[in-house]
């Protein structure tokens, strides 16, 4: 079961109408979080922190959704002996 955790957030005014509904300020928040992960996601991996797939694990994002972004960013995957152990031994 999730936790619900409140958070008071300081923003200009104008994004102040955007951000009337719940729902919309949730989907914001969400959409924000996700592609936060997946940059953060696709720095370790250039970084050399382990392999596409351990560091998707690690930030909590699909493996399908950073190998497709990795692609398309050109990053393509390193494969070596320790990578692949990586995985193989999630």
């Amino acid at each position: 079961m999730n936790e619900i955790v409140s958070l008071q957030l300081d923003v200009p005014k104008a994004w102040a109408q955007d951000l009337n509904d719940r729902a919309t300020l949730l989907e914001i928040l969400s959409l924000g979080l996700e592609t936060y992960r997946l940059q953060r996601a696709l720095i370790l991996y250039q970084q050399g922190a382990g392999s596409l797939g351990y560091v998707a694990d690690l930030v909590g994002i699909s493996k399908r959704v950073l190998l497709e972004e990795a692609r398309q960013r050109g990053a393509l995957p390193h494969f070596d002996e320790h990578y692949v152990e990586q995985d193989l031994n999630q």
